[in-house]
């Protein structure tokens, strides 16, 4: 067989040399993945039919070993197809299980809340945008009153109930940039983005009355839980410390005048 006959029949060029020698398999190293592997192998196929219909092709002495050759080549192609398949899954599930923790190391299991590794992230990203450009955001901290007794009376899955139930309340007349994160126990840290003291008061005010209007139907019971809350905006030079214990700070002077309300910051 010669240069010319294999350009002029084969419309391949110097393909077949390519093929046995450097030319596809230098291809399936620069193809990824299993649909590029898959279509080397169609062409491959595809080729060898062209060349069973050229009669000098066909009776050549060398053709029964250079089909030999060829069909082993795709048995091996075939092998690597289903390697690369095994890889594409291993990718994705990988992948979906790096989300998946990112998400579980970020969300509180029981009430689906962001928890206080997410809040503490937010918050430091909500300090750093208000030292750049400006402007306010506040905190709140609020706590269930007499959550204890709500576990004693009814019993711990009543709690829990007691703790999911309100968390979505809270998450539900939000606005969609604030966060409300689980911050541990009976109590919650809402974050409000470019709010000043006047507005994150009105806002504390509106989800006590909420809470307070919303018995929690669990099993033959209504219960009713208040809560007390602690307002705080963010003051220039205070750290994300600050800013949360000034919240705590304002939540414990709520409970101490009697719960049931929220307190502002000193």
């Amino acid at each position: 067989m010669t240069g010319d006959t294999k350009s002029a029949d084969t419309g391949l060029g110097t393909g077949l040399e390519g093929a046995t020698v450097t030319g596809l398999p230098r291809r399936w190293a620069l193809r990824r993945g299993t649909v590029g592997m898959m279509l080397q192998e169609q062409k491959i196929q595809d080729w060898l039919a062209r060349l069973a219909e050229n009669p000098d092709y066909a009776a050549h002495p060398l053709m029964g070993e250079f089909r030999a050759l060829a069909d082993e080549h795709l048995k091996l192609m075939r092998q690597l197809t289903k390697i690369a398949k095994i890889s594409d899954r291993m990718q994705t599930d990988t992948r979906q299980m790096a989300r998946a923790l990112h998400a579980a190391s970020q969300t509180d299991p029981l009430t689906e809340l962001p928890n206080r590794r997410q809040m503490i992230e937010r918050l430091e990203a909500e300090l750093c945008r208000v030292g750049r450009n400006g402007g306010a955001f506040a905190l709140i901290m609020l706590d269930i009153d007499h959550f204890k007794e709500v576990n004693d009376a009814f019993g711990h899955a009543a709690g829990d109930h007691v703790l999911v139930e309100p968390a979505g309340l809270l998450r539900r007349n939000l606005r969609g940039h604030d966060l409300c994160a689980r911050w541990g126990g009976e109590e919650f840290l809402i974050l409000l983005p470019d709010t000043d003291q006047i507005q994150a008061e009105a806002v504390a005010e509106k989800l006590r009355e909420i809470i307070a209007r919303h018995p929690i139907a669990h099993q033959d019971h209504d219960i009713v839980v208040t809560l007390s809350l602690g307002v705080a905006t963010y003051r220039d030079g205070r750290t994300a410390d600050a800013c949360i214990q000034a919240a705590d700070d304002a939540l414990y002077i709520a409970k101490r005048a009697g719960r049931n309300r929220w307190a502002a910051a000193a």
